[in-house]
C-alpha cells in the first residue's frame, strides 16, 4: 500500500483574515493572519466564551469540510495514478493477435474531482480592534462589542 502525507494549505481572506472557531461554544471569529503569526502567540482566547486553547485547536466547520475536500481529491489523483500504473504493468506488455484486441489507454481514468467548498467563514462578520493591544479581529455581526474580549491579550 502507498502511503502519502498530504499538506493543506488554509488561506486567508482577501483582507488577511484567517477565521477560527472555538472548540468550547462554537463561536465563529477570525484574526489577521500575518500579526498573529509575527507576534508569534502561543494560543487564542474565545471572544465569545473567554476559553483559551492551543491555536490549531480552533478548527472551523467551514475549514474542515475544504481540507477534506482537499484530500479526497489528492486520494483520487493517487488512486487514478495507482490504477493507471498497474494497468499498464498489468496489460502493457501483452501484443494483440487476430482473436484479441487489446488497447490500453489508461490516460482517460479520471475518478473526477470533489467540489471544493471555500474555507471562509460563512457569517457576516464586523471588525473590532482591541483597544488594549490594538489587535484587529471578526466577530460575528449581532455581537455586541462590550461583551467580546480580544483573542491575544489576557
Amino acid at each position: 500500500m502507498t502511503e502519502k502525507e498530504v499538506s493543506i494549505d488554509l488561506p486567508s481572506d482577501e483582507n488577511g483574515m484567517f477565521p477560527r472557531q472555538c472548540p468550547n461554544c462554537d463561536g465563529k471569529f477570525a484574526i489577521h493572519s500575518d500579526t498573529y503569526q509575527d507576534e508569534h502567540y502561543l494560543n487564542l482566547r474565545c471572544p465569545y466564551c473567554g476559553w483559551i486553547e492551543e491555536f490549531d485547536q480552533f478548527l472551523t466547520d467551514e475549514q474542515a469540510d475544504y481540507s477534506h475536500s482537499v484530500a479526497e481529491g489528492e486520494l483520487r489523483r493517487m488512486a487514478e495514478k495507482e490504477l493507471s500504473d498497474a494497468l499498464e504493468d498489468a496489460f502493457g506488455g501483452i501484443s494483440s493477435n487476430s482473436s484479441i484486441n487489446l488497447e490500453t489507454d489508461s490516460s482517460e481514468i479520471d475518478f473526477g474531482e470533489p467540489e471544493t467548498p471555500s474555507p471562509h467563514l460563512s457569517i457576516e462578520t464586523k471588525r473590532i480592534t482591541c483597544p488594549d493591544c490594538g489587535f484587529n479581529f471578526l466577530v460575528k455581526q449581532d455581537a455586541e462589542e462590550e461583551q467580546v474580549s480580544c483573542p491575544v491579550c489576557r
